[in-house]
Order: C-alpha cells, then sequence, then structure tokens
C-alpha cells in the first residue's frame, strides 16, 4: 500500500506544477527540453509506481459495493471512452469544458470506485478523482475551444471501438471479466 500511495501522491505533485511559476523556473533553468523530459520520466516513474503498488496492495474491505453498481461501471465507461476521444479527435463536448481529457478521468475513476470497494482502489481511483477535479478547477479560466463538431460521427465511432477493446481486454489486463461476474 505504501508503494501506490508514494507513486500516486508523486504523480498529483509532478501534473500539479505545470501551469505554476515553479514550473517556469525550472523549465528556464535547465532549458525546455531537459525540463519536459525529465518530468516524462518521473511521471513514468510514478505511473509504474502506482501499477506496481497496486498489484501489491493486500485486500482491506472499506465498503461493499451494491450489486447495480457492477452495470453502471460499464456504461459510466463508455461515457468515459466517449470524452477521451473528444479530447483526442475534437467534437461538440470540447467546446464545454476546456479539457474533456480530465472529465473522462473523473468519469473513469467513478465508474471503478462503484464497481470496488477496497482501499487500494480509493487510494488509486480516490487520488485520480481528486487530482482531476483539481485540475478542472484550475483551469476553468482557460480559453475553451470553439471545435465545430463537423467529425461527432468519427469521434462516436472511435469512441464506440476503444470501449469494447477496453471491455475485451480487462480480463488480460487486469485480470478481472467487466460482464458477466
Amino acid at each position: 500500500m505504501l508503494a501506490l500511495t508514494l507513486g500516486m501522491a508523486a504523480f498529483i505533485v509532478l501534473h500539479l506544477v505545470p501551469g505554476t511559476a515553479l514550473r517556469d523556473r525550472l523549465s528556464g533553468a535547465m532549458g525546455e527540453p531537459l525540463y519536459k523530459g525529465l518530468f516524462t520520466l518521473l511521471s513514468a516513474a510514478a505511473l509504474v509506481l502506482v501499477v506496481w503498488g497496486k498489484g501489491q496492495a493486500s485486500y482491506h474491505s472499506v465498503w461493499v459495493p451494491p450489486v447495480w453498481t457492477r452495470h453502471l461501471a460499464p456504461l459510466l465507461m463508455l461515457a468515459s471512452c466517449y470524452l477521451m476521444v473528444t479530447y483526442l479527435l475534437g467534437g461538440k463536448l470540447k467546446g464545454l469544458t476546456p479539457n474533456p481529457m480530465l472529465w473522462s478521468v473523473v468519469i473513469w475513476a467513478l465508474a471503478h470506485l462503484l464497481a470496488n470497494g477496497d482501499l487500494a482502489s480509493l487510494v488509486l481511483f480516490g487520488g485520480f478523482i481528486g487530482y482531476s477535479l483539481l485540475a478542472i478547477w484550475r483551469s476553468r479560466s482557460q480559453r475553451r475551444n470553439d471545435y465545430s463538431g463537423r467529425h461527432e460521427l468519427l469521434v462516436a465511432v472511435v469512441a464506440l471501438a476503444l470501449y469494447v477493446a477496453f471491455l475485451l481486454a480487462h480480463p488480460y489486463l487486469f485480470g478481472v471479466a467487466v460482464m458477466g461476474r
């Protein structure tokens, strides 16, 4: 549990630096390419620590998720995929928020919190919800992208393909079948 907690803390702290004076000072002192390389390396190391820590964490039940949450989580994941693809390809929703990716992460994490009641999941998914909501709050004054939405059908098809790929790969990647539990 310690590795998971340290990894989440490191990941969150690192991702709170961009958009601050500290980022500007660091980038100015070491140069933009070195700053970006170091940021990427440290972020990847934190993410590896998170994944390894989650895999090593022992199960401590915090609550027992109601059965209906197992059915709601996949539906929320479809919305999460749609928002992520909107962020990547553009779409009507991109004009509603400065960063649909952060909302995608919130919904992804919420879906997993609804379906998992253990302490490690609370640290992992709760941490991502907390970070994403803070980042959304910090970015609330950013100029929104006025995307025309001409490719909305493409966004929907790609999001559905991504969703189906995650459903099929989930048992192999994480050892948990999403459907038919």
